[in-house]
């Protein structure tokens, strides 16, 4: 049966791919619920690292905190990817997607992103990128990411970003993750290697709103105070009046600073 050539593009993604995960396999989805959902369902039928599902459109994609990740059809690099490494490693993703991304921004565009405490890239004050990491039931870790590339409009209530805005000029998903894949794969090394800890040089010279203050919602509880900086498990240490807190989770909002 003949097949028609990929183009040039795509088969430059499977090679960036390939080069970091050898059981790397692209699936590509012009419209899916959720690629994370994807994602989970070939983890459980026993696919390798490396499997990823790229869509033009989600209809139901995922945020963290339950929150719904939309973009019309076609100006976001929507995926999820599948990594299989030990549980030390599932703790540090997120940190080390948002360093990855980051890189590849700069890299691409000469943009200087900085970072958000647990998982959002953001250019100035709005976001430009978000991750979300889920546990699979075969202990394998399903990476999900979403970037603005060419969003023409945010609603009035969401400050985002898009690539395009930032560069001057447009990158497509496959452009986008053909430069991503090797950041990601050099910083899972940096992991394997040094741990969580390896990372906290790098992400706290990108970091936003260290040193300010910043609230975090922890299910019913609210904690705030003064970011401080990521401890060597990836906690986000937070100095509030009743003493320093180490953070694991929750929804972190960075405040307005009281100068004087």
């Amino acid at each position: 049966m003949n097949r028609t050539p990929e183009s040039n593009s795509v088969a430059a993604v499977r090679r960036a791919g390939e080069a970091v995960f050898p059981g790397f396999q692209l699936r590509r989805l012009a419209r899916t619920p959720s690629t994370q959902e994807v994602v989970r369902e070939a983890a459980g039928a026993g696919a390798r690292e490396g499997f990823c599902c790229v869509a033009a459109e989600q209809t139901a994609g995922r945020g963290r905190s339950g929150r719904q990740w939309l973009a019309p059809p076609g100006t976001a690099l929507l995926m999820s990817l599948l990594l299989r490494r030990r549980p030390e490693v599932a703790a540090a993703v997120p940190l080390l997607t948002g360093l990855a991304v980051a890189d590849t921004v700069d890299g691409l565009t000469g943009v200087s992103c900085r970072l958000k405490w647990p998982n959002d890239v953001l250019a100035g004050s709005a976001k430009l990128a978000g991750i979300l990491t889920e546990l699979e039931g075969g202990g394998g870790i399903i990476l999900g990411l979403g970037v603005n590339l060419t969003v023409p409009a945010f609603p009035p209530d969401v400050p985002g970003v898009s690539l395009d805005r930032l560069a001057g000029a447009a990158y497509g998903w496959d452009a986008f993750l053909s430069a991503l894949l090797p950041q990601l794969g050099r910083r899972l090394q940096q992991v394997e290697a040094g741990g969580i800890g390896s990372l906290r040089a790098d992400w706290t010279a990108r970091a936003a709103g260290l040193g300010g203050p910043v609230r975090a919602q922890l299910g019913m509880s609210t904690v705030e105070g003064t970011a401080l900086g990521i401890d060597d498990d990836g906690a986000l240490l937070v100095e509030t009046v009743h003493g320093r807190v180490r953070l694991v989770a929750g929804e972190v909002h960075l405040l307005p600073r009281q100068d004087g």
